[in-house]
């Protein structure tokens, strides 16, 4: 059933209905009916002060819209709504005080006739891609707008704050890499004394005569058989480190070489011998000073442990080659005089412990070879490969 059909079906169940009113209820509005009216007076001051009440909120309200900025900034904004305003109905409707209700085409027909009148649309408010949607009372109108700060000055000052940051770090930097840090060692080098037999080291021990340059010399003259001391060195290192991973070093060394033989000693003075010590033991002690200079490179340097590599070459001078003959009448101390130097190249690996900022342990081994520039016999002319262990305590002025 349609809605106008049930409309229409109740209005025509209920049209013949009637309701028994009591004699008492038409007593009443019949005694009602016959008297005159009153007409009720309304005092004067009564108008005056209604009149003054409306001349009050007319001027108000005219302020309020002439003047907008005056009201209280703090107030809310009233948001706009969409409504309908309905014209005035037409002249054919019926009374107010009509009771009976017209049918469902004629109110349709009624409605169809009036005018709608729908505000301009709020403006559309712009939201970046990814944000939550405006709720309605966020939005505000444009005339009324807040004003919107520009992130701009906050990103410049951060850039800035940035860059300000960044340049200290590379000063700092900067300033490390200029100054540097230096250091102090005292060492000590040991190495082996081990000869494997090879063609090379059985062509270099074979004997060896000191002749006389003149008629006035002495000569020694070697047998086969020796041995050798450890080689042992001691010295001061100084190191200056550029970066936290490059550095250089030098210092000052001394190495003592010392072997033992059997051989035979001839003293000669004014082309006559005058003195022969033949096959007697005979005892070499080698002083050397040298100078080495090193490039290291730390691949591990957390401040208390420090790990490198390093590489270089080492010149070193006889200052003394010194004989000790053990003759039948006494020992017989003999230097001999020997130019040129001694030179090396090693490369090896290197750990250091630090026992505070300023003092640490470290332990360079390394793999060196002695090049063959006439030196006197010694370990390092036979066997030229030599594994050194290097130890040592280093002071740090600059950490």
């Amino acid at each position: 059933m349609k809605e106008n059909e049930f409309d229409i079906s109740i209005r025509n169940l209920m049209q013949d209905a009637e309701e028994t009113v009591s004699p008492k209820v038409w007593e009443g509005i019949s005694t009602g009916l016959d008297r005159a009216p009153r007409k009720r007076v309304v005092p004067l001051w009564m108008w005056r002060g209604l009149a003054g009440t409306a001349v009050a909120a007319a001027v108000a309200a005219a302020v309020i819209l002439i003047h907008p900025e005056a009201a209280d900034s703090n107030q809310p904004i009233i948001q706009p709504t969409t409504a309908l305003t309905v014209a005035e109905a037409p002249e054919n409707a019926p009374a107010a005080e009509e009771t009976a209700v017209a049918p469902i085409e004629e109110q349709v027909s009624r409605l169809e006739g009036r005018t709608a009148y729908v505000p301009e649309p709020l403006p559309v408010v712009e939201r970046p891609e990814g944000d939550p949607p405006l709720l309605q009372e966020e939005i505000v109108p444009e005339e009324v707008a807040a004003p919107t700060v520009s992130a701009e000055p906050q990103a410049r000052e951060r850039v800035t704050g940035d860059e300000e940051a960044f340049n200290q770090l590379a000063f700092q930097e900067r300033r490390a890499i200029r100054n540097g840090s230096l250091s102090f060692a005292i060492n000590g080098n040991l190495q082996g004394n081990n000869r494997p037999e090879t063609p090379t080291t059985a062509r270099r021990k074979a004997p060896s005569f000191l002749m006389p340059a003149a008629e006035d010399g002495t000569g020694i003259r070697e047998n086969p058989e020796f041995s050798f001391g450890l080689p042992i060195s001691v010295g001061l290192g100084i190191r200056y480190d550029f970066t936290t991973r490059w550095g250089i070093g030098t210092g000052l060394t001394y190495t003592n070489l010392s072997r033992s033989f059997v051989g035979t000693y001839s003293e000669v003075e004014k082309g006559r011998r005058t003195r022969f010590e033949p096959n007697t033991d005979i005892d070499n002690l080698q002083h050397y000073l040298g100078i080495p200079l090193n490039v290291y490179y730390h691949f591990i340097n957390t401040g208390q442990w420090d790990a490198h590599v390093f590489a270089g070459g080492t010149f070193e001078r006889l200052i003394d080659n010194h004989y000790l003959i053990h003759g039948a009448d006494g020992d017989i101390h003999y230097h001999e005089q020997v130019e040129g130097l001694q030179t090396s190249l090693g490369l090896g690996i290197g750990t250091e412990f630090r026992l505070t900022p300023y003092l640490g342990i470290y332990f360079d081994p390394s793999l060196r070879y002695y090049f063959d520039t006439g030196q006197p016999r010694s370990i390092r002319t036979i066997q030229p490969l030599r594994f050194d262990f290097e130890i040592g305590v280093r002071f740090t002025l600059r950490p």
